[in-house]
């Protein structure tokens, strides 16, 4: 999981006052001008728009409701048709009702997963690298001894421990996914506090506090950014593994995983049923990994000198 996230630590070139965007911009609207001409990221961003949109759908209700069902013979398992548009299953429940409402939960595991990697590897990472030294080793050798423990191992023994539900999924993800953050936080810091406005703002009588807050985390929320949008689709990935081997959420939960994980048994003879929902999975978490090479070029420091010049 977190592979992806460790490279770009290499990628912020060193020397002199951070690069600024040019005069009269600020970063986020020269950054999405810069996203908007990555054809494929800007398409990503909109097909995560729609995911997310079909995810807030959900709370308002759709027409069919995913849990109501039809045992007729003419109503379970019907292949696609404008009445069902992605079909039934063996139940006679609406398939597009059943995926709409998996988006819910799918998508509120791959953005909470990163928002925990968030808090704790930033608070992690920073320490480490503003303090340095031996404090810097002992820290660095907890995520050591984190990452030599297997992540399928972690996440079974949480969902013993804490239960297949929704809590056990966030707390197994989140604990195998914030230690790829606090490395490249405390990369970033251990790179940005000696440089020369760092250096300058502490001789004007600044304090750590101040110093973190003010220069060294707002000049690392770039590579932060583009880290977490590779933890929300492999956090999705990862939660649709554990419900598909059924260690995941149990009925009824409702997730793309647990549907892909129900239509894997009429694979041969009604397909529909596993096919839409890898189909969702598929494209969100290729949209995901789209808008993160995107934003790594966006918010690329060299793009930026470049753009002034």
């Amino acid at each position: 999981m977190s592979s992806t996230v460790e490279q770009l630590s290499a990628q912020q070139p060193g020397g002199g006052e951070p690069p600024q965007p040019p005069a009269g911009q600020g970063l986020v609207p020269a950054t999405w001008r810069r996203l908007k001409r990555i054809t494929l990221s800007y398409a990503s961003f909109w097909v995560i728009v729609f995911m997310i949109a079909l995810s807030l759908l959900s709370w308002l209700g759709v027409p069919l409701s995913p849990y109501a069902y039809d045992q007729t013979t003419s109503a379970t398992l019907s292949a696609p048709s404008a009445a069902h548009p992605m079909g039934t299953d063996e139940l006679g429940r609406d398939l597009l009702a059943r995926v709409i409402y998996g988006s819910r939960l799918s998508m509120m595991i791959g953005l909470t997963t990163a928002l925990i990697a968030l808090f704790f590897g930033t608070i992690y990472g920073a320490i480490a690298g503003y303090c340095g030294g031996r404090v810097d080793a002992i820290l660095m050798r907890g995520v050591d001894v984190a990452y030599a423990l297997p992540d399928l191992l972690v996440m079974i023994l949480v969902g013993v421990l804490v239960g297949r539900g929704t809590g056990g999924i966030l707390t197994a993800l989140g604990l195998i996914s914030w230690m790829g953050t606090a490395r490249l936080v405390r990369a970033q810091f251990l790179q940005l506090k000696h440089e020369e406005f760092v250096e300058a703002a502490r001789s004007c009588g600044q304090g750590p506090l101040a110093l973190i807050f003010k220069h060294l985390l707002p000049n690392s929320i770039g590579p932060i950014l583009v880290a977490l949008t590779f933890i929300v689709p492999a956090a999705i990935i990862s939660e649709s593994t554990l419900s598909f081997i059924g260690l995941g959420l149990s009925p009824p939960a409702c997730s793309w995983g647990t549907l892909a994980s129900e239509g894997w048994r009429s694979l041969r003879t009604h397909p529909h049923l596993i096919l839409f929902p890898s189909l969702f999975i598929f494209l969100t978490v290729l949209s995901f990994n789209f808008l993160g090479d995107g934003l790594r070029d966006a918010l690329d420091p060299r793009t930026r000198l470049a753009t002034r010049r």
